[in-house]
C-alpha cells in the first residue's frame, strides 16, 4: 500500500537519528520540467516537456549513480562522480558549471519615460561548482560565479556586473534515513538559493547575471516526494567589484510544505513567509515594512489540462499604516497531446492589489518579495503589483528539441491611486486618474536544445500602450533577447 504523503513531517519528531549508512540508490534520477535549468526561460510558456538533466538549483542535482559503469554515457560524466572512498559509492566529489551569453536590446524599456531607457548589451554569465559529499550525511557546496556587461558598462546595474563573485557556499549534514525515500532532515547553513513553487515570491532571478542568493540558516524536512523547509536568512546585497555581502536592511523567514495529495495526479503547497524591510519604498513614502504573507498553491494535471492555482494573502505594517493585500495567480492549460507538434493552449490570469487608500487608510500595495524574473514575460518590464492581467499563449513542440510560444497580455492597473513599478521596485509610472489600461503585448519566443548541453533561445516582446501609459507620458516598448547556454 502507497505509504500516506502526510506521514513525511514525522521527519521533525524524530526521537533519534539513525546513524547507520542506508543502501546506495544508483538509479538515474528523473528530472521534472519544472525543476530544469530552463525553467524560468521564456516566462510566457508553460515547461518544456523535454528537459535537459540539469537543475536550476545546481545543488539538487546528484550524480551517485554515475557509481554504477553502465549508466556513464557522457564526456562529463568523469568529472560528475570522482569517487574518494573505494568502500563507500556515497562519497564523492562532482564539478559542474555554466556559460550563458545573453544579448538585449531594449527600445523604451521604462515605458520611454526616463534619460536611459534604451539598451543594447551582452550578458556573460560563468560558474563553476563545486560538490563534495564526505558520505551520505556529510556535504560541502560551493559555486563561484562571473558575471560581466558588455556595453553600456556605465550604466550596469550590479545584478550584471561582477567580475568575480561567491554566489553560494554551504554546509549541510542529514539526519534521520538518509537516501531518497527518507525521512530526513537536512540542515544547511552558509550561502544558498532557493525556489519555491512556481516561483511567484521566492525564485533565482535567472535572467541578470546574478541570481538571488541568501545567507542563513535552512532546514529541509523530506519523505519521499513531501517536503517541508524553514528557513531564517538574509539576502544577498550585489557589489559590483568585490564579493556580495548581506542586506542588513532586509531578514526574511519562513516555513513552506510541498506534498502530492494520495490517489490523484495533484499537489498542495502551504506556505508563511515574513520579512522585514528597514527601507521599504513605495510611492506613498518610505518606512520600516514588516509583511507577513500566507498562501496556498494547487498544481498538477487531470487528463490534458494542467493547472497551477496560488492565493496569497499579505499583513502587517508599513510604517504607522497597516497593511493588508493579496494577489491570485492561475495558470491553466490544455495539450493536445494526439495532435503534430502537441499544441498547448495556456492561460494566466492574475490579481495583484495596489495601494488605493490614499495615506490614512490600510496600505494595500502587494509585495512579491524575490520574485522570477520575466513574471509576466522575458521583457520584465512590470512588477507584479498593482496589476491585473489576462494571458493567453500557444506553445508549439514541432519536434523534441524546439519549443515555439506564441502570447499575449492584456494589463490594468488594480488601483488608480497607485503607479506601476519596475522589476526591482522602482517607479515606473505615477498614479494617475482616468484609464485603467496599461496596453498589451505581442510576444514570440523559440526555444533550441542543442543536445543536453547546449540551449539557444530567441525571444520578442513588443507593448502596445493604453490609455494609462500615454497620459504618463509614456510610449511603445520593445524588447529582443538572445541567449546561449552551456551546461555541465
Amino acid at each position: 500500500m502507497k505509504r500516506r504523503a502526510g506521514t513525511a513531517w514525522i521527519v521533525l519528531l524524530l526521537p533519534a537519528f539513525n546513524a547507520l549508512a542506508a543502501p546506495a540508490d544508483l538509479s538515474v534520477p528523473q528530472i521534472d520540467p519544472a525543476e530544469s535549468i530552463l525553467s524560468e526561460y521564456v516566462a510566457e510558456a508553460a515547461p518544456d516537456p523535454n528537459p535537459p538533466p540539469y537543475t536550476l538549483l545546481r545543488y539538487n542535482e546528484r550524480y551517485d549513480y554515475l557509481a554504477d559503469p553502465k549508466n556513464r554515457t557522457d564526456w562529463f560524466d568523469p568529472v560528475k562522480y570522482i569517487p574518494l572512498n573505494p568502500h563507500d559509492q556515497q562519497s564523492y566529489l562532482s564539478l559542474g558549471g555554466e556559460l550563458r551569453e545573453r544579448y538585449e536590446n531594449a527600445h523604451n524599456a521604462g515605458f520611454g519615460t526616463g534619460a536611459n531607457d534604451n539598451t543594447s548589451y551582452l550578458l556573460q554569465r560563468l560558474s563553476f561548482d563545486v560538490d563534495l559529499h564526505v558520505d551520505q550525511r556529510l556535504r560541502v557546496f560551493a559555486q563561484g560565479l562571473s558575471g560581466l556587461q558588455f556595453g553600456q558598462r556605465d550604466r550596469a546595474a550590479p545584478v550584471n556586473q561582477n567580475p568575480l563573485d561567491l554566489q553560494q557556499g554551504f554546509v549541510d549534514y542529514v539526519f534521520g534515513n538518509p537516501t531518497v525515500e527518507g525521512p530526513r532532515l537536512t540542515a544547511r547553513v552558509g550561502r544558498f538559493e532557493m525556489s519555491y513553487g512556481s516561483g511567484r515570491l521566492i525564485a533565482t532571478r535567472a535572467a541578470p547575471n546574478l541570481p538571488f542568493k541568501f545567507d542563513g540558516l535552512q532546514l529541509i524536512g523530506a519523505q519521499g516526494p513531501a517536503r517541508i523547509y524553514a528557513f531564517l536568512v538574509r539576502p544577498g546585497q550585489e557589489y559590483e567589484y568585490h564579493l556580495d555581502g548581506e542586506n542588513d536592511a532586509q531578514a526574511f523567514w519562513g516555513v513552506y510544505t510541498t506534498t502530492p495529495l494520495d490517489g490523484a495526479r495533484a499537489n498542495i503547497d502551504v506556505y508563511y513567509l515574513g520579512l522585514r524591510d528597514a527601507n521599504a519604498h513605495y510611492i506613498s513614502g518610505s518606512a520600516t515594512e514588516l509583511r507577513h504573507s500566507v498562501g496556498t498553491r494547487w498544481f498538477g494535471r487531470v487528463g490534458n489540462w494542467s493547472y497551477d492555482w496560488e492565493p496569497v494573502v499579505q499583513f502587517g505594517n508599513f510604517g504607522n499604516r497597516e497593511i493588508f493585500a493579496w494577489t491570485v495567480a492561475t495558470d491553466t492549460g490544455y495539450t493536445f497531446a494526439t495532435l503534430p507538434w502537441r499544441p498547448r493552449i495556456g492561460f494566466k490570469a492574475d490579481v495583484a492589489s495596489g495601494d488605493s487608500k490614499g495615506p490614512d487608510g490600510r496600505f494595500g500595495g502587494f509585495n512579491p518579495l524575490f520574485f522570477k524574473s520575466g513574471y509576466f514575460n522575458d521583457a520584465s518590464i512590470i512588477r507584479p503589483s498593482n496589476v491585473a492581467d489576462l494571458h493567453p499563449s500557444l506553445q508549439l513542440v514541432p519536434i523534441k528539441a524546439i519549443t515555439a510560444t506564441l502570447a499575449t497580455d492584456l494589463l490594468w492597473r488594480y488601483s488608480v491611486r497607485d503607479g506601476i513599478y519596475g522589476p526591482s521596485g522602482n517607479i515606473e509610472l505615477k498614479p494617475a486618474a482616468g484609464s485603467r489600461y496599461i496596453g498589451n503585448t505581442a510576444e514570440a519566443a523559440l526555444e533550441w536544445k542543442a543536445g543536453r548541453h547546449i540551449a539557444c533561445t530567441a525571444s520578442y516582446v513588443h507593448l502596445f500602450p493604453g490609455g494609462y501609459v500615454k497620459a504618463a507620458g509614456g510610449s511603445a516598448v520593445d524588447f529582443f533577447g538572445s541567449w546561449v547556454t552551456f551546461t555541465w
